[in-house]
């Protein structure tokens, strides 16, 4: 999702824009008229579903009275996935890259008087952002995250043999339960299925939104968000698809590359027991050890993933307080927090 069309989709929808509070203040750096660095960026007066952290600044702003959610947000918006990075031309060393970016990120917040920049849902595997980050200011905010690891299973039965004999018979079951209902689950290529697939996806999101969110808040994405990823971004999508016969019950809708394949949404047009883990886990996890697929993000939150296979692994956000005075206030409300949490849960 760290690709030009992707962010195109959630800018051109609408589905990000000014009036839902993120207004694009993306950053490149050029040399010799060349882009060189990119760091997407958004201006932000709220803080409500980053998603990276926690209510801390909302809290802050309350506690406070000081816009700490005023700041510069460098994320995938509504995408709370981690894989978030700075981008750099090749040819330029990475760390001159992420030096340029931190140095204007920094001078844009002074300028603005913007009191916090954040930095969410980092990739992984970038520890040279990690560690500049850190030296540069930025505070360290951790919570757990849910993968599933190809562990080199050649079939599903090997996945399964992963599990103790009872949590074996429980998933085996479930599958059982779903086809026996006369429904089959098959993943799908975006570049196979037809652009009415998306719009169902669209319909579907919406209902899954209304069910667990109510009718009060606006879905973050819209239906022409769908209908561009359609447009552009259809080589990197992908559909379990849920069908009884030719009636479509269930989708869910991914997103691949490379060696990893990332879930993002799914709904049903009725509930049916089981439907759920069936498309959205165990027919992308078949599918995804016949492809040689090395790790699946189910995406974000669900106890009920790690008693089928997935694994809790930390994912970093990370903030910085702009100002002397609104730092040293904020340090000190936090040490103040954290202080009582550790105190209260016995640690020292």
């Amino acid at each position: 999702m760290m690709e030009w069309e992707y962010y195109h989709s959630l800018e051109k929808s609408g589905s990000v824009a000014t009036d839902c509070g993120y207004s694009p203040c993306h950053l490149v750096a050029f040399k010799d008229g060349r882009p060189i660095a990119l760091a997407p960026l958004y201006e932000r007066n709220r803080a409500w579903v980053e998603f990276g952290d926690g209510g801390l600044l909302e809290f802050l702003t309350e506690f406070t009275g000081m816009p700490y959610c005023t700041g510069l947000l460098g994320a995938i918006p509504f995408t709370p996935v981690p894989g978030y990075q700075f981008l750099h031309d090749p040819t330029i060393n990475r760390r001159d890259a992420y030096r340029i970016l931190l140095s204007q990120i920094d001078f844009i917040c002074k300028s603005k008087g913007f009191f916090t920049s954040r930095i969410y849902f980092v990739a992984v595997d970038d520890i040279e952002m990690h560690g500049m980050l850190r030296d540069n200011g930025y505070i360290t905010l951790q919570n757990q995250y849910s993968y599933w690891f190809n562990r080199d299973y050649r079939t599903f039965d090997d996945y399964l043999q992963a599990f103790k004999s009872s949590r074996r018979t429980k998933i085996k079951r479930e599958i059982r339960t779903v086809r026996e209902l006369g429904i089959n689950v098959e993943v799908i290529s975006g570049e196979e299925v037809p652009d009415a697939s998306f719009l169902n996806m669209h319909d579907l999101y919406l209902h899954t939104w209304k069910k667990h969110m109510g009718e009060g808040i606006r879905p973050f994405l819209n239906r022409s968000f769908f209908q561009s990823l359609a447009e552009v971004f259809r080589h990197r999508t992908m559909f379990s698809v849920a069908r009884k016969t030719d009636e479509i019950l269930g989708l869910a809708i991914f997103y691949h590359k490379e060696r990893s394949i990332y879930g993002r949404y799914w709904g049903a047009y009725r509930d049916v027991p089981f439907l759920h883990f069936s498309t959205c886990y165990y027919s992308p996890i078949e599918w995804a050890i016949r492809h040689g697929v090395r790790m699946m993000d189910p995406g974000f939150g669900g106890e009920h993933k790690l008693i089928r296979g997935f694994e809790t692994v930390p994912v970093y956000h990370y903030v910085k307080f702009h100002g002397e005075e609104e730092s040293r206030i904020a340090m000190t409300v936090l040490r103040r927090l954290w202080g009582n949490v550790a105190r209260k849960s016995g640690r020292s």
